[in-house]
């Protein structure tokens, strides 16, 4: 099933709440992409930089890197390579600007403006802007045949959609041209010294964020076009026919419930999603379910370990049912990976996962 849908897909977005496994999936799609033929990058933005340490990498950074000979030592070969590349927020919006600015003067006057060091760094959504600026970048590019993109850790999952979507409204806002107006010189003499607005506004935030704003938006204007210009481009990218969304879970029914949302809100925002990939599933063992039994007021060891044996058993059937009715009336695919011993967190690991996709 996964093997059909990185052949009929150039990219693949991995989308699901934080804390359900996306990483690991990814880097576990890229596996199985290489192993398909494809020169496969995963793009990935992993604070806890737990991907390059399952790659048996010292880091991973803004530049792709290769980690096709760490397969092979595992024996996992095939036709095709895989590239790993941690997104770095601030330095994809600093080439950005490199890329857009009218003059070398102008640019690096953005560059060192605090109100822009503290938007490609702290600003809600910039991360997320990032992502799918770069996402268009590789895209565009051509340099690779599959991308897989591991989306934001986030509580909620369409955060990843929205995020960027309100930053460019930000961009594209009547009070975005009134700045701007303002840093010019109409603006510089609006926010004289001797105004009374200018100095209740220095009383309150200091004299320099006045400043910044408007120096930010005199030299910023050059920018913001081609800015929001490449992020409805990444908005086009994801309705294309060649990208798809892959949705990430975990096995219980208030994430099982979640992820069915967010498939229904990307439907109705006419993207594609290709399968939903229940993660850290607890298979059944036994034929039937068992009936509890009071054994956690016994003292005896035994009864209190058969106990909590079926206390699992029970758990684990409560996670089949709950994922046995999302695939019942979900038109895509329903996966399951089952719980692994400890974290995925080596490349024979990751190993695993992708056989288990490969499987599915």
């Amino acid at each position: 099933m996964m093997a059909d849908i990185i052949q009929r897909h150039r990219i693949l977005i991995i989308g699901g709440s934080g804390g359900v496994g996306k990483t690991s999936v990814s880097a576990a799609l890229g596996i199985a992409s290489a192993r398909a033929g494809f020169r496969t990058l995963v793009l990935t933005i992993d604070p806890a930089r737990r991907l390059a340490a399952a790659l048996g990498l010292d880091g991973i950074g803004p530049e792709a890197v290769e980690v096709t000979p760490q397969l092979e030592t595992l024996g996992i070969q095939g036709p095709g390579e895989l590239h790993a590349m941690m997104l770095d927020v601030k330095s994809t919006l600093d080439q950005a600007v490199e890329r857009y600015a009218s003059s070398p003067e102008r640019r690096e006057a953005i560059l060192a403006n605090r109100l822009y060091r503290n938007i490609s760094t702290r600003l809600s959504g910039s991360q997320e802007f990032a992502a799918m600026q770069r996402l268009q970048e590789i895209a565009e590019s051509g340099a690779y045949e599959r991308i897989i993109l591991d989306t934001p850790p986030t509580t909620q999952a369409l955060d990843f959609l929205t995020a960027p979507e309100r930053l460019q409204a930000f961009f594209d806002s009547s009070l975005m041209r009134i700045f701007i107006q303002f840093g010019g010189t109409a603006g510089r003499g609006f926010f004289r010294m001797t105004d009374v607005l200018f100095k209740t506004l220095e009383r309150l935030t200091g004299a320099h964020v006045i400043r910044d704003i408007g120096e930010f938006f005199e030299v910023a204007e050059s920018i913001l076009e081609p800015f929001s210009r490449q992020a409805r481009q990444a908005q086009a990218l994801l309705r294309r026919a060649e990208t798809s969304f892959v949705i990430v879970t975990g096995p219980y029914p208030h994430q099982l419930v979640d992820a069915d949302r967010f498939r229904q809100k990307l439907c109705e925002m006419e993207i594609k999603v290709s399968a939903l990939i229940v993660n850290r599933w607890l298979p059944p063992t036994l034929a039937q379910r068992p009936q509890r039994q009071a054994a956690v007021h016994s003292q005896q060891l035994a009864r209190r370990m058969a106990f909590w044996a079926l206390e699992l058993e029970h758990l684990a059937r409560e996670q089949t049912e709950s994922i046995d009715r999302l695939a019942a009336h979900c038109p895509q695919p329903v996966l399951r990976l089952a719980e692994q011993e400890g974290d995925v967190h080596s490349m024979a690991g990751l190993g695993q996962l992708a056989k288990q996709l490969d499987a599915s």
